[in-house]
């Protein structure tokens, strides 16, 4: 584990809250909003905790059978108190600092996704059954990290954008479930993949460009990575999986300019 640093940020959470805070600053660039510090910082510690619990919640409950949730199997006694200090100001900045309608949306989103971690955590079966676990995640995942940039949403084309970054998260949640049961992108993968890109080209190319072109690269990414994926070990295609969705970062510097 010490011997492979490019897996530390995954295995102290550290990728998701990246992810989160990158595409926020992209929808909030091309919806013409404007981002503070604070909601920006709030976002990153929300992820953070919540897949820290989540983590460290599937530890306890099964055999470790990935190196993160065995990183929380050995550690959480150390990252108990970090995590509780997180959350506890994180909540007091989100009362106390966040206007009002910002914190209402966002207090709806934490309460959708404290509903998730119950059913998940509680009934263990019932999401995996119905196959709706990477559903869930992937709706607030993309909920959450477009919350922000809510009151620039203006049109059709914008509601859009949002609704194929979670069909991205979804599919990078189900590409790791995939890969790290030794498996192929599933056929669904590669369709949806497929059908971000073709949507990106057809209809978000003339009313959000940039956030088409981002999201459609980030979906080809996984389906490029998963051609490649005998290469690499379970754990690097882990990695991989939210590398190729830090696409914002390619497209930033010019969603101010075309949206």
């Amino acid at each position: 584990m010490h011997s492979r640093p490019w897996l530390w940020p995954n295995l102290l959470s550290l990728d998701a809250p990246l992810v989160a805070l990158l595409w926020q600053v992209l929808f909030v660039r091309c919806f013409h909003g404007s981002l503070g510090l604070l909601p920006a910082a709030l976002l990153a510690v929300a992820v953070w905790i919540i897949y820290v619990a989540d983590r460290t919640l599937d530890a306890w409950r099964e055999t470790p059978g990935t190196p993160r949730h065995e990183f929380y199997r050995r550690y959480w006694r150390t990252v108990l108190p970090v995590w509780i200090a997180a959350l506890a100001a994180g909540g007091w900045l989100a009362w106390s600092r966040l206007p009002g309608p910002l914190f209402v949306e966002g207090a709806a989103v934490a309460s959708g996704t404290a509903l998730y971690l119950a059913a998940v955590h509680l009934a263990p079966g019932l999401l995996r059954r119905s196959g709706s676990k990477e559903s869930a995640v992937a709706v607030l995942f993309g909920l959450g990290a477009s919350l922000a940039a809510w009151p620039g949403v203006r049109t059709a084309s914008d509601v859009l954008a949002i609704l194929l970054f979670s069909c991205l998260c979804w599919m990078n949640c189900a590409a790791i479930a995939d890969w790290e049961h030794g498996r192929e992108l599933r056929a669904s993968v590669i369709a949806a993949a497929a059908l971000v890109a073709l949507i990106a080209a057809g209809v978000l190319q003339d009313h959000r460009p940039i956030l088409g072109a981002a999201e459609a690269a980030g979906a080809l990414g996984l389906v490029l990575v998963d051609r490649l994926r005998g290469r690499y070990s379970a754990s690097a295609l882990r990695v991989l999986a939210d590398v190729v969705l830090l696409t914002p970062i390619v497209f930033l510097p010019a969603a101010g300019l075309f949206g």
